[in-house]
């Protein structure tokens, strides 16, 4: 259940995110630094609700991540994609690109830690 709600709140993240950057006029490095942010972004909010990262987890959070640029795109440009900088689509995809290493990483730096009030003097 959790991968679940980790997916529906990279979603939420993603269509909010796509209507405030879709209000930013993505050009030059904005767009490329905006890109990976905003994967980065997603693929955090997925990880912690979902609590690790696997193939699926990180195939998901790179197409919200897409998605969700594209829209922002889609706004920015006034509903014309082909007005979109070139470097605009190039910080799509490595939005993607961040969001899918970053999700796929989680697993590697291990669970979250307990807070120290649950920790019991047992361990």
């Amino acid at each position: 259940m959790r991968p679940v709600l980790g997916v529906a709140a990279g979603a939420a993240v993603a269509s909010l995110g796509a209507v405030m950057l879709g209000e930013q006029p993505l050009q030059g490095a904005t767009a490329l630094v905006a890109g990976v942010l905003f994967g980065l972004a997603i693929a955090e909010v997925v990880v912690s609700v979902a609590r690790y990262g696997d193939l699926y987890l990180a195939a998901a959070a790179a197409i919200l991540t897409q998605a969700g640029f594209v829209w922002a795109l889609y706004i920015e440009t006034g509903h014309q994609l082909d007005a979109a900088a070139p470097e605009a689509w190039v910080g799509v995809v490595l939005g993607a690109a961040a969001a899918a290493a970053w999700l796929r990483t989680a697993a590697r730096r291990g669970p979250r830690s307990r807070s120290p009030e649950a920790r019991t003097p047992d361990g």
